[in-house]
């Protein structure tokens, strides 16, 4: 009975069971209250449920997890618009619970299912549902995602290995820069050591004349003077360290002699306490135009360098040069220690980044962004040279960027 009626649908429908029975998806026809018209082979062979069985039941009938209420609204809005709607395999995994036995190391239970709701125009109390079975394209999906979150994991692996986050080329300027700022805070303590210092001094000072009952108004005034002095330079200092973090965005005229005198600021507590000699030759005429707090940073990160190699080596007359020469389209820094040098087989790898050769709190990342910043942010050219006796950086900068 259930297959006349069937037959009868097909003639309404004008449906092809030739087609249906051999297309390599599965094909449902239902009414608008998900009784089953016709059932395909394709649905026969993966449910192990025979057409005879399931014609004239309800679909929830037969797989009782089915969502009807969302079916019937999907297949209502199908007939109300006259064009397909879709469940999709990523957002609800299947409609038709069917196991899977062919996909060897298979992450789901189930056959993950994109499916089509069809509206007959000639009869709109009929749809087709067709099956699509994309477990395999779910699989390789659902493996490319677990692997790469073991590729995150050993990332993250490493970045704690290491200590440090592998970033892009950009964000390695930035831990540079923070890196920097670490080295700045250790020189704006040695900077404040002293006046410190000498402020304590003149308070004590106040303080035992004051028992002592020799305080008057003319040393009041001296020492109110000295700790206004004083203030103000640590105020300046803290204004200096300010304007070297603020970064350039427009390049502009710098006079390189005073470049190094600024950076000789910054380093003077450190020179003066390893008790290096700072000899800088360089005529106060010459002048380029470039982003000056990008060049700053890479001079001090060379002379830091300087002074780190000169705390790890026991070395007697500690000296840094610099010598700088005016070309006709370009200048030639050339900042040289002797400090001992790096040994022949590190040379190489010097610019690499996370490379050190430091025995501690080495980054890696000095070197490697002084030729970031030279190279692709200043369109020059840095070069290091070494041997037991010291090192030899030059770097060669055109006279406008």
């Amino acid at each position: 009975m259930a297959q006349n009626k069937t037959k009868q649908h097909f003639r309404q429908l004008d449906v092809d069971k030739e087609i249906l029975s051999v297309i390599n998806n599965g094909v449902i026809i239902l009414n608008d209250q998900l009784q089953i018209h016709y059932y395909n082979k394709w649905m026969q062979l993966h449910t192990k449920f025979k057409e005879n069985d399931v014609l004239g039941k309800k679909l929830y009938e037969i797989f009782p997890t089915i969502n009807k209420k969302t079916l019937k609204r999907k297949i209502q809005t199908a007939f109300t618009i006259q064009t397909p709607t879709f469940y999709t395999a990523s957002s609800s995994h299947y409609l038709i619970p069917i196991k899977i036995n062919q996909i060897k190391n298979s992450l789901f239970k189930y056959m993950q299912q994109d499916v089509s709701i069809i509206p007959f125009k000639q009869d709109k109390q009929f749809v087709a549902v067709i099956i699509t079975d994309q477990t395999i394209m779910a699989n390789t999906n659902a493996l490319l995602q677990t692997n790469i979150q073991k590729v995150k994991e050993l990332n993250e692996a490493l970045i704690k290995e290491k200590e440090i986050t592998e970033f892009q080329h950009k964000q390695l300027l930035s831990n540079s820069r923070s890196a920097a700022m670490g080295e700045m805070i250790s020189m704006i303590a040695h900077q404040w050591r002293q006046p410190l210092s000498l402020i304590n001094t003149v308070i004590a000072t106040l303080k035992i004349k004051k028992e002592l009952g020799i305080l008057d108004n003319k040393i009041i005034d001296n020492s109110i003077n000295k700790i206004e002095k004083t203030t103000n330079f640590l105020s300046s200092t803290i204004d200096d360290f300010r304007d070297y973090f603020k970064p350039n965005k427009i390049a502009a005229k710098v006079n390189i002699s005073n470049l190094f005198e600024k950076s000789l600021f910054f380093l003077k507590s450190e020179l003066k306490q390893l008790d290096i000699e700072y000899d800088i030759n360089i005529d106060p005429d010459i002048s380029i135009v470039t982003y000056k707090n990008e060049l700053l940073q890479t001079i001090l990160n060379i002379l830091k360098n300087s002074i780190d190699a000169f705390k790890e080596n026991n070395i007697k007359n500690k000296k840094i040069s610099v010598i700088v020469v005016n070309n006709k389209e370009s200048v030639l820094i050339t900042i040289e220690d002797n400090a001992g040098g790096i040994r022949i087989d590190n040379l190489q790898k010097v610019f690499e980044p996370y490379f050190s050769t430091k025995s501690k709190n080495g980054t890696g990342l000095g070197l490697y962004m002084c030729k970031t910043i030279i190279n692709e942010h200043l369109h020059g050219n840095i070069s290091l040279n070494s041997n037991t006796n010291g090192t030899k950086v030059a770097i060669q900068l055109p006279n406008k960027v």
